[in-house]
């Protein structure tokens, strides 16, 4: 598997792709938590998982790190010229309806499902296979190249199949 900058990029936004697709089915986020957490303050904006500039914490030192970085501030802007954010989250990149990337997340965004989520994913769907930490390490490992080729296939292969659950439930 090449691990040129642009490849492990490649193979790191078809992943990014894959979850969001899982995401369009798997809509816990906006079906359960927003509603709550938007109930509790009426009119005001939430953030429920967005809690720090993570992009900037969690990016590894990388080749890799840095060409996802630099075509996100090429697609959306940096974040210090971003307009002013929410309010509620010290991310720039969070704006009144949440975040403004819809694509080139970090891979500490991307990959986070909360405990809640995850556990309703269980109940409901059987898809015990999600696990944060495990998601946000694979991502890194997808984009740093570190990840050997027959992983990739059984990680897409698994995304593949959680999106597959969900949509026939």
């Amino acid at each position: 598997m090449e691990k040129s900058p642009e490849a492990c990029l490649h193979r790191y936004l078809e992943a990014e792709s894959l979850l969001h697709h899982f995401y369009t089915y798997f809509d816990y986020c906006t079906a359960v938590c927003i509603p709550r957490l938007l109930s509790l303050t009426p009119g005001l904006p939430v953030a429920a998982c967005c809690r720090d500039r993570y992009h900037t914490i969690y990016d590894l030192d990388h080749p890799s790190f840095d060409l996802l970085r630099s075509r996100r501030h090429e697609l959306y802007g940096k974040p210090e010229n971003q307009p002013e954010n929410s309010g509620v989250s010290p991310c720039e990149y969070h704006g009144s309806t949440g975040c403004r990337l819809k694509d080139h997340k970090s891979p500490v965004c991307l990959g986070f499902m909360c405990r809640p989520a995850i556990d309703y994913l269980r109940k409901k769907h059987a898809i015990f296979t999600y696990d944060y930490l495990g998601f946000h390490y694979a991502l890194e490992w997808i984009l740093t190249g570190d990840m050997p080729p027959a992983d990739w296939d059984i990680f897409r292969k698994s995304l593949e199949t959680m999106i597959r659950t969900i949509k026939k439930d």
